[in-house]
């Protein structure tokens, strides 16, 4: 089933495995934009998204223009968590020159709307860059701000086996 959502200048409807190979250029683009010191190449950006395809593909939403190419798409996780179901990492990006253009923000509306109606989800949580202003001061617009009582933790795999085997 296709589900479309439309506006003026574009249409939100789930993503195809035809449609991985041009998000992952725009996801490899607009992450790398977004922090040049942890830059995506397309190649695992291509991977990371075949992932969530076959993770969550009633989920797995993109903005079409007017011609039919992708511009930008947005994924979540769906959970169980202590009391309720919640919406939980993913990824949300726009191509650099279709950004500012409120496409975004009508992603986040409609993954959020099928969470809601489809799962009866209650919460939302996701990592985004520390190092800008934004896109956090844009979450923090719409009602997601920093948990204070969590804490993103992070190792090198290697390291850890090794600290593991002391």
């Amino acid at each position: 089933m296709v589900v479309c959502y439309s506006e003026d200048m574009y249409t939100i409807k789930l993503v195809q495995a035809s449609d991985i190979e041009i998000l992952a250029d725009i996801f490899s683009k607009s992450f790398t934009q977004a922090d040049a010191e942890k830059p995506w190449d397309k190649s695992h950006a291509e991977q990371y998204l075949l992932y969530w395809l076959a993770k969550q593909p009633d989920m797995f939403f993109a903005a079409f223009d007017e011609a039919g190419n992708p511009i930008g798409a947005m994924v979540v996780n769906i959970k169980p968590w202590r009391t309720s179901v919640r919406c939980s990492d993913g990824a949300l990006f726009v191509s650099p020159e279709h950004q500012k253009q409120v496409i975004a923000k009508a992603l986040f509306k409609r993954v959020i709307e099928e969470a809601v109606n489809k799962y009866n989800a209650t919460s939302f949580e996701a990592v985004t860059f520390a190092a800008e202003e934004f896109p956090l001061t844009w979450y923090k617009k719409l009602g997601i701000l920093p948990d204070e009582h969590a804490v993103l933790i992070k190792g090198d795999c290697s390291e850890i086996l090794k600290n593991l085997s002391h």
